[in-house]
């Protein structure tokens, strides 16, 4: 069944594109018949023949090669040179207007099919991700502007209407130096909150961000327990089997002993997470309904709670590098560069802990004594604050980003220099010390975990060295995303020390009284059905999405002119395909809409100035018009060689972009 849904779902995509093709030569075609040009073949694809037939005047041809099509007109090439004098239908004998509406009628006829197609996607329904807000990026512009997970944007530069997609397309074709206007609406705030944010690239990022995150569902599609949990987890066959499709949707959830309270959004989840994070909590699943199999009503399990696992060395606070707009850090009077250097009177605190502490102290005032300034002018400043109860841990950290504090709404980068080791810690039985720096850090190979697996460790390649990651740089990791990273993990773990040409091998172990709020579930992107809209307003969504692609195509081609968007956003004939087909797994409704995007993005392409693109051939014609006769025959032929290698050089290099990325993921 899985083997003939796979050939439908192909059959569909090659159809599909296909019918964007055809649609394109058909413009040409219908365009030339009626201003009288005698149309010789009519082709999808090139190369050799698949399929073909011959009917009045014309050849009608499928090609080996799907990679686009042409419709020949007579006149047209080097063997069309006799005719072009002699025959009144051939192509070039026609007036400059007449051959300039046959060669844009292919570009009209793909925005009018890519309207048609987003007009039918909002007339029966389409999911979308909302405009809310599922993680801040610390440091990042949002994160400055005073964004927070659970706020939801209601508008961007005044545009309404919008989802979680368009938010990061407007921002990635954004202008170098352009600052974009959001309307933020926050729960228990009735008015909008104004907020602006420029766009910026960081280190490592192919592409302007804002830094946010879309928001998360409450459906359950696999679990990772941390490394630290303190007992068993039973769970839902759905959720222990990576190899089974369905969902289970978390319905409730509460700790052991108490009623499990009733969830809505991912973000409740999270507070009860943050609120029990040392008590096992009772979840309710609801078994996510599927065409094949219907929900089999509510079933609980229970989770243990899960203790952070640590080295055992404390690392260094760097000073702050933000602080939220509006937060509780501002108020009380923190300022980016100040570095933290007291906690409630103690200078041997751990700035790991410090989200923990803040939550765990939340409602109750705390001190913070920090060293403003450098060199003679330095000062110390005590500061007091009263944490609110944000969840903490439970957002991915990327790469770069630093150590956020949510419950007072800064951070600050964390360098692995290590300032104390915990006496008959796993650091300390390393041999780490005080005034020592991690400066790299990877994992060891896992030993088999079954006989199985030792045979087939036997019989495939020998283990490859451990790839080691840096601390800093271009291509670096920042320790808190590694710290994150390492909740997840068994076994030992390769520390290179003051850069060392050995690493030393150190098992993490868990530690008492320090929790990890995660339970290990992991959870889908949230989408929504938007209901079937009627005609007019599907025709008026469909039309916004037309000019809103159209827009976006040039800015694309802008930003990358500008080097503001890498070269590894453009997708190529292999990835496109291969969104198509996933398009079609969605089904009916999610293929014609991206089959929509492509007549778009065929449209603009094709209309470029590059010959021998339509957008070539135009600019021919402007220039015949112009100078009152065609251009000479010695200045056409580089152009249209000069342009034809360049498309080639362009096709090779997005398709190698393509097979390049999908053998490197």
């Amino acid at each position: 069944m899985a083997t003939l849904s796979t050939f439908w779902n192909i059959a569909l995509v090659v159809v599909g594109l296909g019918f964007v093709i055809f649609f394109h030569e058909l413009g040409h075609f219908l365009l030339a018949k009626w201003n009288g040009v005698k149309v010789e073949k009519f082709s999808i694809g090139f190369g050799p023949t698949l399929l073909g037939f011959q009917r009045g005047e014309t050849e009608y041809v499928i090609a080996a090669i799907p990679l686009g099509g042409f419709v020949k007109m007579l006149g047209e090439g080097t063997e069309g040179e006799a005719t072009r004098s002699t025959d009144p239908r051939a192509f070039p004998n026609k007036s400059v207007g007449a051959r300039m509406a046959i060669i844009s009628a292919g570009v009209i006829m793909n925005v009018i099919l890519g309207l048609a197609c987003f007009a039918y996607a909002y007339g029966h329904g389409m999911l979308e991700a909302p405009a809310k807000i599922g993680g801040v990026v610390a440091g990042s512009p949002a994160f400055e502007a005073g964004l927070r997970p659970g706020d939801d944007i209601a508008a961007i530069d005044g545009k309404t209407e919008i989802s979680f997609a368009n938010i990061i397309l407007k921002v990635r074709l954004s202008g170098e130096g352009q600052t974009l206007r959001f309307d933020i609406k926050r729960p228990g705030r009735d008015e909008p909150i104004r907020m602006e944010m420029q766009p910026r690239r960081e280190p490592g990022i192919d592409f302007p961000t804002v830094g946010i995150l879309p928001t998360k569902s409450l459906d359950a599609f696999a679990s990772l327990p941390p490394a630290g949990t303190t007992g068993p987890s039973k769970l839902p066959a759905d959720l222990s089997d990576a190899e089974r499709k369905a969902f289970e949707t978390l319905v409730a959830a509460g700790p052991e002993g108490e009623a499990p309270t009733p969830l809505a959004e991912h973000g409740a989840y999270q507070r009860l997470l943050c609120k029990y994070p040392d008590r096992p909590l009772v979840h309710v699943f609801e078994r996510h309904a599927t065409p094949d199999a219907p929900a089999s009503g509510k079933s609980e399990f229970t989770l243990p709670p899960s203790r952070f696992v640590d080295f055992g060395f404390t690392p260094t606070a760097e000073p702050i590098s933000a602080i939220r707009k509006e937060s509780i850090a501002e108020r009380a009077g923190f300022r980016a560069g100040d570095r933290i250097v007291k906690v409630d009177g103690r200078e041997d605190f751990d700035p790991m802990r410090l989200p923990t502490d803040c939550l765990r102290n939340a409602g109750k005032a705390m001190t913070f004594e920090v060293e403003r300034g450098s060199g003679p002018d330095a000062k110390r400043v005590t500061l007091t604050a009263t944490p609110d109860d944000s969840p903490a841990w439970l957002e991915p950290i990327l790469p770069k980003e630093p150590l956020e504090v949510p419950g007072l709404g800064l951070a600050f980068p964390i360098r692995p220099k290590i300032q104390a080791v915990r006496p008959d810690s796993p650091a300390a039985r390393a041999g780490l010390k005080p005034g020592d720096e991690v400066t790299a850090m990877g994992y060891a190979p896992k030993k088999p975990a079954s006989a199985k697996d030792a045979a087939a460790k036997e019989t495939g390649k020998k283990d490859s060295a451990p790839e080691l990651v840096g601390f800093g740089g271009d291509d670096g990791a920042a320790w808190p995303s590694r710290f994150q990273e390492l909740q997840y993990h068994e076994g030992p773990v390769l520390l290179v020390v003051n850069n060392g040409s050995s690493p030393v091998s150190v098992t993490p172990e868990p530690v008492d009284g320090w929790y990890f709020p995660d339970r290990g579930l992991r959870f889908v992107d949230l989408f929504r059905k938007l209901p079937p809209q009627s005609i007019g307003s599907a025709i008026r969504r469909g039309w916004d999405d037309t000019v809103e692609n159209i827009l976006s195509i040039y800015a694309m081609i802008r930003s990358l002119a500008q080097h503001r968007v890498g070269t590894k956003g453009v997708a190529g004939p292999v990835r496109i395909a291969g969104i198509a087909y996933q398009a079609a797994s969605s089904g009916l409704t999610d293929l014609i809409h991206f089959l929509g995007l492509i007549s778009i993005n065929l449209a603009v392409i094709n209309f470029l100035p590059i010959p021998p693109l339509d957008g070539g051939q135009m600019a021919f014609l402007i220039a015949e018009k112009v100078r009152g006769k065609p251009l000479p025959e010695s200045a056409l032929t580089p152009m249209v060689v000069t342009g034809l290698v360049l498309i080639l050089c362009l096709f090779v290099f997005v398709t190698y972009q393509d097979i390049f990325s999908f053998f490197g993921k």
